[in-house]
């Protein structure tokens, strides 16, 4: 089994939002104040998605702070006059030339989508794919999304995992047995934490924002550099902790990460180890565990002592014995 370094301590990380909202479309601050907020909470990039207007500007744009394209395409659901089932993050991407023309800076899409059946969120993602964009299946919790959306429907290259914003909602912000499902099923996708922020008012008792974020490991800060990394998986997620290092040596999966309550390693079809403290309850920076045979697929979370969470992205073990055989 060869070893693999999945994040370096070693090199630069970028904190990113992927998830947000201005009064393009139902957000309450304008996009310059949106970004000098993000800027003022040590953000390197933003993607202002907003609900089915893209945004693809330069704007706002400096050489330590960048606004990737994207936007939010919902207004998709199988029950008439209900609140959309369907959210999917879209991200242009730099990296590919795309089989249709790219989205224009501030191009509007009508709302709601028809349903033509089970097949009509495939068709969107399709779609968006066509146009030059990443695809994210947004906050599966919060639409009550069927499990079965996450092995049926291709194409998207991450779920959101954690939204900051449903919070505050009776849905869960946490998506990730959605995300395990997937990788369970033989998905090859990757996890995102978000704000979903529509509200930015640093004076505000109830902090929308700063809440969910990735940290990406990239060659630069550029949107070239940040979506080659991100579409490699070359980042992490969380609500609070830091991961600094997460590699495979001899067999043994290794993280680092700012200090923690527990680190729980998600394996399948065997679980992996929960790892704290019990008897001194000091808190950790490091974990390990032996990767076992059989085993598909292996993540990490570390949860610090106010429960914020780091997730890791998945190692596919299967990728590290194809690589031996070669």
């Amino acid at each position: 089994m060869k070893d693999a370094v999945y994040l370096d301590k070693s090199k630069r990380k970028y904190k990113g939002n992927l998830h947000l909202h201005t009064t393009w479309s139902d957000g309450s601050q304008e996009a310059l104040d949106v970004v000098v907020a993000f800027k003022d909470k040590g953000y390197d990039f933003i993607s202002i998605t907003d609900h089915d207007v893209f945004v693809r500007t330069a704007e706002y744009d400096t050489d330590s702070f960048i606004v990737l394209p994207g936007m939010e395409r919902g207004g998709l659901n199988h029950v008439p006059d209900k609140d959309s089932g369907y959210h999917f993050g879209v991200l242009g991407d730099p990296t590919i030339e795309s089989e249709k023309e790219q989205f224009h800076h501030l191009q509007s899409f009508e709302i709601p989508i028809p349903w033509e059946g089970s097949q009509s969120p495939q068709k969107l993602i399709d779609e968006m794919k066509a146009h030059g964009n990443l695809v994210i299946f947004n906050h599966p919790e919060w639409h009550l999304t069927r499990f079965e959306d996450m092995v049926q429907y291709n194409g998207f290259f991450a779920i959101e995992i954690y939204n900051h914003a449903t919070e505050w909602t009776p849905s869960s912000s946490y998506g990730a047995a959605y995300w395990d499902h997937a990788l369970q099923n033989g998905k090859r996708v990757f996890g995102i934490a978000a704000d979903d922020s529509h509200n930015h008012d640093p004076n505000s008792k109830i902090a929308e924002y700063g809440g969910g974020w990735v940290s990406v490991e990239a060659e630069e800060l550029s949107q070239q550099g940040i979506i080659d990394a991100l579409k490699k998986g070359q980042f992490y997620s969380s609500s609070g902790p830091e991961i600094l290092d997460y590699r495979v040596e001899d067999r043994f999966v290794n993280v680092e990460c700012s200090p923690c309550q527990y680190i729980m390693f998600k394996a399948f079809p065997q679980r992996g180890p929960f790892l704290v403290q019990y008897e001194t309850g000091e808190l950790m920076t490091s974990g390990s565990m032996m990767i076992q045979k059989d085993m598909q697929y292996i993540r990490v979370e570390c949860v610090d002592e106010k429960g914020r969470v780091a997730w890791s992205n998945p190692i596919f073990v299967g990728d590290l014995a194809e690589e031996e055989q070669q």
